[in-house]
């Protein structure tokens, strides 16, 4: 927001120099640095937060210095300095009645509470005096000529936004506020075309929309060189509807700025008069006589109960009750004193950013100066916090996944529905049930996660693309599951790795379906759970032959395996990516908090390789669990240690190859213990799986 110095003092009188008040403005909590000096004059840069809409004006920067400085603060008065004024019946008004030149209209009061318009005639488009010039460059815009320059001057000045029409343009003379139709499109002065939502709102004669309400006006009616006769606009629109306009057509105007944060809806027929009035003198025109006011929708402002007593303790000083009333009756605000400690204040229609009474208390901060408050380190008690068994074993699975070598990543909650279609889910997939952001950020995140896949495979496609290949990283995070009323959290683990690997010193070869499946199994057994099981997998966006379900117990805690080919392709993705999908909330369920800890051995072990030809449909799993079933007290260790298929094995058999380590706790064992068990095991496989002996 820039203002000059010497346009500041038509409405506050102070002595102040530029930058004595730019360090008077910055310590009230208004960043301010003067700039430049131009023609004995200074221009003025205050950085304004979003909640100050009242200061986004000359008038509203006048009022924080008449309060700071108590110097006497005026409003504009309908004609700016230096031009005569205008005489009342005579050159300045017009016989007649507006209301038979042109009507109103305003179909939804809730998102134009306010419309007002004046007609002026008999203009005369041409360039701005020098002074309005000056005025125009001074806070960074371009003069046009003197009827836009002239509504510029309004907007900066007063903070409201107006808008000219070519009355002559206006079909049926008549305009209406309405949200845009169906299909319905406009081209806007910056001579680009939109097309329209419904939920827009857009002004609009009795044929088509003439401009995008509070945003930009149209190019079919406005301002040219060839217009004599102007309607002018001045209103009050919905700050959400404008918001959601200016970013649904990507159109960001002074107008709109000041429109979505708030305007003085009490002051729009004042700004509406000195523009009709000094449209009129820059013109040679003649303002007609009357206005329309269409004020459907009174908006009324809070009463807050402010107690003195709270407003010393939140700062910590000692006001009395009549400095409070001071600073308070400085910022414009009306009082009633209701007992000792507690006075009644109406907020001011300026002041959109006080709603409750520590925004009073704030404001008593502010203009009491923060420097005089003291500083004192707050008193507080120290307690331990105990971290819940969720919360710990969380950290902990964190901890894990980093010590196995991957990278921890933080993606947002929200995703694009167009990545379900990328991973390649079914339409009919409960995870395309989500729930829907009512105001997204933008399309990109659109709707809540219900799986953490998209954005850890997002992430590894954009470091694949940067020539990063060896990518392995992980995220810790919920998912977002539709109910009737709030949504079911549930907390998920998720990674993504890469097949390559960088550097390979005492590896192998490349990642692979074994290397994810040995970092889900080591996660679960450092975690201390058992009975963990992996099962054929049918899902979309796994690979059919690689991939599998994880059972702990009969209960199904997620999925891994290798991308589909058609989920890479949905990612533009060429290398392979191994991805995996655990819900951690069923993970900690199962936990055993309980370890059993158990002394080294006293006697030796005694160890046995069997190596056994099968059908290729036989998984290692079953072999396995035949082997420990046996009824033994002996057998410690089962150790897959080599998998073979070739010319020595029959066509559709595969040859695996166990160590087996037995070993008794009360004496060293003799192959007369060992062989029984043995030959056990080798016909129990020959039973239940038709194994023969390699």
């Amino acid at each position: 927001m820039k203002i000059t110095y010497n346009w500041l003092k038509e409405f506050v009188e102070f002595k102040h120099s530029p930058s004595e008040l730019s360090k008077l403005l910055t310590m009230a909590g208004l960043e301010t640095n003067v700039i430049e000096s131009i023609d004995d004059d200074h221009v003025i840069e205050v950085d304004l937060t979003p909640n100050r809409s009242d200061c986004h004006s000359v008038i509203g920067i006048a009022r924080e210095v008449s309060a700071l400085t108590g110097g006497r603060f005026k409003y504009p008065d309908t004609n700016p300095p230096s031009i005569p004024p205008l005489i009342k019946g005579g050159r300045g008004d017009l016989e007649g009645d507006i209301d038979s030149l042109i009507s109103v209209t305003v179909e939804d009061p809730q998102l134009c509470p306010r419309y007002t318009a004046r007609i002026i005639r008999g203009v005369k488009v041409k360039p701005s005096p020098s002074w309005l010039e000056k005025k125009i460059i001074a806070v960074g815009l371009r003069p046009i000529n003197n009827i836009v320059d002239a509504t510029n001057y309004i907007l900066w000045e007063m903070g409201q936004p107006i808008h000219a029409f070519d009355y002559e343009h206006i079909k049926g003379k008549k305009i209406i506020v309405r949200n845009a139709y169906k299909n319905e499109s406009l081209a806007t002065l910056d001579e680009k075309k939109h097309s329209l939502s419904e939920d827009s709102l857009v002004i609009a004669d009795s044929e088509r929309a003439v401009a995008l309400a509070g945003v930009m006006g149209g190019e079919n009616s406005g301002v040219t060189q060839a217009t004599r006769d102007i309607l002018l606009e001045s209103a009050y629109f919905n700050p959400i509807n404008i918001r959601r306009t200016s970013r649904r057509h990507g159109i960001f105007t002074d107008s709109s700025y000041r429109f979505e944060r708030g305007i003085d809806n009490e002051r729009v027929v004042a700004a509406l008069d000195r523009a009709a009035n000094l449209i009129a003198e820059l013109s040679e025109g003649k303002v007609v006589k009357g206005r329309i006011d269409c004020y459907l929708k009174k908006i009324s402002y809070p009463q807050i109960d402010l107690r003195i007593s709270r407003t010393n303790k939140i700062l910590g000083i000692s006001l009395s009750r009549e400095q409070i009333l001071n600073v308070l009756n400085r910022l414009m605000f009306t009082t009633k004193v209701i007992d000792d400690d507690n006075i009644r204040v109406n907020v001011p229609s300026f002041r959109k950013d006080i709603e409750r009474e520590i925004d009073l208390i704030e404001e008593v901060a502010r203009l009491h100066g923060y420097e005089k408050i003291l500083k004192t380190i707050p008193s507080s008690k120290v307690s331990v916090s105990v971290s819940t068994k969720s919360q710990v074993f969380e950290k902990e699975a964190r901890n894990i996944l980093t010590s196995l070598g991957l990278t921890e990543v933080i993606n947002y909650s929200f995703i694009d529905e167009k990545y379900f279609d990328a991973i390649n889910i079914h339409q009919d997939d409960p995870l395309r049930k989500t729930i829907k952001l009512r105001n997204p950020l933008s399309q990109n995140w659109s709707v809540m996660r219900t799986t953490l896949l998209p954005g850890i495979i997002n992430t590894a496609v954009f470091n694949i693309n940067r020539g990063i290949y060896d990518v392995g990283i992980f995220e810790v995070g919920k998912v977002f599951i539709p109910n009737e009323r709030l949504p079911v959290e549930n907390m998920m683990i998720g990674c993504a790795a890469t097949e390559k690997v960088e550097k390979k010193i005492w590896s192998k070869g490349d990642r692979d379906f074994y290397y994810l499946k040995g970092l889900v199994e080591s996660l679960l057994g450092r975690l201390n759970i058992h009975g963990v099981k992996f099962f054929p997998v049918n899902l979309s966006y796994i690979h059919p032959q690689k991939g599998a379900c994880v059972r702990i117990n009969s209960e199904d805690i997620g999925c891994l395996g290798e991308l589909s080919p058609a989920a890479a392709e949905g990612f533009d993705l060429k290398e392979k990516l191994y991805v995996f999908e655990l819900s951690l909330d069923k993970i900690i369920s199962k936990v055993v908090v309980e370890r059993k800890y158990a002394h080294l051995p006293k006697y030796p072990s005694i160890y046995r390789d069997i190596a056994v030809v099968l059908n290729n449909n036989i998984k290692s799993d079953d072999v396995y669990r035949s082997i420990r079933d046996t009824d033994n007290s002996i057998l410690k260790e089962i150790i897959l240690f080599d998998y073979y298929e070739g010319k020595q094995i029959p066509d559709g058999k595969k040859s695996l190859a166990y160590s087996l380590v037995y070993r008794a706790d009360d004496r060293t064992l003799t192959d007369d213990d060992v062989n029984p068990i043995h030959e056990k095991i080798t016909k129990s496989l020959n039973d239940k799986l038709g194994a023969i002996l390699r």
